[in-house]
């Protein structure tokens, strides 16, 4: 799978400055947001999906399925320039970037897991594995859990989920586990610099790891 998007939307922050402090000391510098365009994305990835391992080796692994995913990004910024927009107190960056680099980054991320035959009939058992580098940007927004897309984390995401067939397979139930172990910021983020990837050990606020437990049922027709 190969894809190219462009124009993608960035949020922004700028200064508006109106001065220093007034005589009864109210400040009216604010922090602006805006969305604009900031460049364009190309990405791909290339997956494997083996449904029975081996041949013929025992029932379990005929009845288990492997997969393996490589996937990668690349931005495209649309230049960059610099803008002073407060030389009495501090001078902002206004350069436009992707992921609050204005050069052309590359991130990678690897995608694995195994669905096995659970306790009974029917049951399956599924561990995933994800990891993402420090500019891995995925293109959707879809999430997959509360706390924000596993496959977007920059780091490492674990998943284990237990799927109880209810009425054959056209009605089942699931409980899931997740946890992931971030090593940078901006994962969910959009393409501007509000994407930008921090240290989480070294940045203040940042949020290290997340978990999320899910029960869910499926109907299927």
């Amino acid at each position: 799978n190969l894809f190219k998007g462009w124009n993608m939307m960035g949020a922004n922050f700028t200064w508006d400055s109106k001065g220093l402090d007034n005589a009864i000391g109210t400040n009216d510098d604010t922090w602006n947001i805006a969305m604009k365009d900031v460049g364009d994305l190309t990405g791909g990835a290339l997956s494997l999906q083996v449904n029975g391992i081996g041949d013929g080796i025992s029932d379990f692994l005929d009845d288990s399925i492997f997969f393996l995913s490589y996937a990668f990004s690349k931005t495209d910024p649309k230049g960059s320039h610099s803008v002073i927009v407060n030389p009495v107190t501090r001078a902002v960056d206004g350069r436009t970037e992707m992921l609050g680099s204005p050069n052309k980054e590359t991130g990678t991320s690897i995608y694995t897991g195994v669905q096995v035959p659970g306790v009974m009939k029917g049951q399956r058992l599924g561990l995933e594995y994800n990891h993402g580098s420090k500019y891995w940007r995925s293109f959707t927004y879809g999430e997959d859990t509360l706390v924000g897309s596993k496959l977007a984390a920059r780091g490492d995401a674990y998943e284990v989920y237990y799927i109880l067939p209810i009425v054959g397979k056209n009605l089942t139930a699931q409980l899931s586990y997740i946890y992931i172990d971030y090593d940078y910021t901006g994962s969910d983020m959009f393409f501007g610099s509000t994407g930008t990837p921090m240290d989480v050990d070294i940045t203040p606020g940042a949020v290290k790891t997340a978990q999320n437990v899910r029960a869910s049922l499926r109907y299927r027709y």
